[in-house]
């Protein structure tokens, strides 16, 4: 006589929800928008993935509100009311994406300093064929499990790595500390402190820091002319260049050039 077999645990664990199907991308795109202009109250019947890539923006989320600034990852699940309320003019890429509601992502993360989240969301938007995009996703839905199962940030080191990421979009355009404190709705003793606290630094040091590794970059591995490099890394002049090369190698730029460039 054959003993009676229980549920299996599959069968528990789809009953009780506990299965989580493995995600599939629907959709992809970018959006971009002016100032002031605002995407209204929708909602989709799967998850949506925004990485916020410029601009500062306030998004209500069913009952939370959340400040999205570069570098912020937002995540929707499906049949939540969400908005955009735009504070600057802001860009985005977005995956629409088929899986369970339970499914185990956060709600909100940040990118790291090396913008891997960023090269994955770039990455999906980009590719059309179906084998790369699973295997991208795949990737995406790991890191963004991992994102969930680390502790939060406070709000000081969201602050600060928000700042970062301004840092590494905007090091080549001029951009000042006053302005990266605007933009965080911040002032900039504030941003000081944090820094100061957080990295031991001060947010200025951090940005010429950002700025002295892409020149750095140019010149050990291009031909690129030295008004060039310094056009492109938000240096005032070669002299200015110069001067900040030497003070971290010891060295004037040319004389890290003459060994040709790095591999």
């Amino acid at each position: 006589m054959t003993a009676s077999i229980g549920p299996t645990r599959e069968t528990m664990q789809k009953a009780t929800g506990l299965v989580h199907k493995s995600p599939r991308l629907l959709g992809a795109g970018v959006h971009t928008a002016a100032p002031g202009k605002d995407y209204p109250p929708h909602a989709h019947t799967s998850w949506e993935l925004v990485y916020y890539v410029r601009g500062r923006i306030t998004c209500p989320v069913g009952d939370d509100t959340y400040d999205a600034t570069p570098g912020t990852v937002l995540l929707t699940p499906p049949h939540t009311w969400h908005a955009e309320q735009s504070r600057t003019g802001y860009a985005n890429r977005f995956l629409q994406v088929d899986a369970a509601t339970t499914h185990p992502w956060p709600r909100l993360c940040y990118d790291d300093t090396d913008h891997t989240l960023r090269r994955v969301f770039d990455a999906l938007v980009r590719e059309t064929d179906g084998e790369i995009r699973s295997l991208l996703l795949a990737e995406l839905d790991l890191r963004l499990k991992r994102a969930a199962a680390t502790p939060p940030q406070t709000p000081a080191e969201q602050l600060v790595a928000q700042a970062e990421q301004l840092f590494e979009e905007r090091f080549a355009t001029g951009l000042r500390i006053n302005q990266v404190a605007a933009d965080l709705g911040i002032s900039p003793s504030g941003l000081r402190a944090a820094f100061a606290r957080l990295r031991n630094t001060s947010p200025q040091a951090a940005l010429q820091a950002v700025r002295l590794r892409h020149a750095l970059a140019h010149i050990r591995n291009s031909t690129l002319p030295l008004q060039a490099v310094a056009d492109l890394t938000g240096y005032h002049s070669v002299s200015h260049l110069t001067r900040h090369v030497k003070s971290a190698t010891g060295a004037p730029p040319g004389a890290l050039r003459a060994t040709g460039p790095q591999r």
